[in-house]
């Protein structure tokens, strides 16, 4: 596909489709009230990509489900994000994002079924040969008490806020945080702008900035946008195209500032320190350092987490067993049943690839990979060898 057809295609769904997936036209929908007026399939091998719209913002998401011909129905697909507002097709109402990580042969056909609250639609795919996977940009509104526009300490999330996601030309989607705060979209790899959009009530104080989702599963986070309250009418999605002037290579600091910068990683830092590992984090190594995030921690027990706090030489040996010494490549891992390596604590760790493309350390999915001056940070969101 041409970077013209890509370009429609992207238009076309208002989220990032499989650029180079193969659509069939759509069947129409059986005659009723219609509110699942719309319904986009992208195939490839390792799994489809399912666009369903929903005229009636009141209604719950449509459930979506799949045949594969000879093979008859498959999995239900998972529901992994949602676009309200003007980047809908036809510019109302909802539309929903499924993907399910399959296995598919290039060349297969089936059909997807959209069942709203009132009605059905229908499209017909092709499995496509090979097209871009999958990732995500993520990050959460807040109330930005110092208008500084970056998220400090106390400062709340807000669920009355918006967002833009754009390639910084005529491409782009809009969205709402949800009621956590919290937004996600689904986007192809690529170098993506992120801006605020202000609600009526609120003036946005964080400016546009580039987010990188590198590959299938990959999730660009920490883009926060932040706001005040001021006495405004609020922005629209439409007014800002902004062209990001290219930005210099940034000088690239130890592990140990490079977590404190991104603010997620509080309690690893607070815990290296206890331990006495965090002039390891700052040395020469290099390393691979597999960083638990604030909310993988918080999945531990209050119980169990002061107890490695008190016991600083099992929580040293903890911390090291999320140190791999050398930079690990993910490229190598892809097509692999995944390798171990050694770490500067007893146990050895696992780097695979998935079937879907997620990179996994053990049992934990790799969010992001941070380079820094003496190696590279893995973000997991579990922490290892602990339950």
């Amino acid at each position: 596909m041409d970077r013209t057809s890509h370009t429609r295609l992207f238009k076309l769904v208002a989220s990032v489709a499989l650029a180079a997936s193969i659509v069939i036209p759509l069947i129409p929908a059986r005659p009723a009230s219609a509110n699942t007026s719309w319904v986009e399939v992208s195939a490839c091998p390792v799994g489809l990509s399912i666009f369903a719209v929903e005229d009636d913002l009141s209604l719950p998401a449509p459930t979506v489900d799949f045949n594969l011909l000879p093979n008859g129905p498959g999995a239900p697909a998972r529901l992994v994000g949602s676009i309200a507002g003007e980047s809908v097709p036809g510019g109302k109402g909802r539309q929903y994002v499924y993907w399910n990580d399959l296995k598919l042969t290039p060349g297969t056909r089936g059909t997807v079924i959209a069942r709203g609250a009132r009605n059905e639609s229908y499209a017909t795919f092709v499995v496509a040969n090979d097209c871009p996977p999958l990732g995500s940009v993520r990050g959460s509104a807040f109330e930005d008490f110092n208008a500084n526009g970056v998220r400090d300490l106390g400062e709340p999330g807000i669920g009355t806020a918006s967002w833009k996601v754009t390639t910084g030309g005529d491409w782009f989607i809009c969205g709402f945080v949800g009621g956590d705060s919290t937004y996600g979209p689904t986007v192809t790899p690529g170098t993506y702008t992120v801006l605020p959009i202000a609600q009526p009530g609120w003036r946005a104080t964080t400016p546009p900035r580039q987010a990188l989702v590198k590959t299938l599963g990959f999730a660009a986070l920490n883009n926060d946008i932040g706001f005040v309250k001021a006495a405004s009418s609020g922005d629209n999605c439409g007014q800002y195209a902004p062209v990001i002037a290219p930005q210099p290579s940034p000088i690239l600091l130890d592990a140990a500032t490079t977590l404190a910068n991104y603010k997620v990683f509080n309690t690893l830092l607070a815990a290296a320190n206890a331990a006495g590992v965090t002039s390891v984090l700052a040395g020469p190594g290099p390393y691979t350092i597999l960083a638990p995030t604030d909310a993988a921690f918080a999945n531990l027990s209050p119980a169990r987490l002061n107890a490695l706090l008190r016991n600083p030489a099992q929580l040293a040996e903890l911390l090291k067993c999320h140190i791999i010494p050398g930079v690990v490549d993910p490229a190598q891992l892809v097509g692999t049943k995944g390798r171990s390596f050694k770490t500067l604590g007893v146990r050895s760790v696992t780097l695979r690839v998935a079937r879907n493309g997620q990179l996994l350390a053990n049992n934990a999915n790799v969010g992001e990979i941070i380079p820094a001056s003496n190696g590279q940070i893995l973000a997991l969101d579990r922490v290892l060898f602990v339950r």
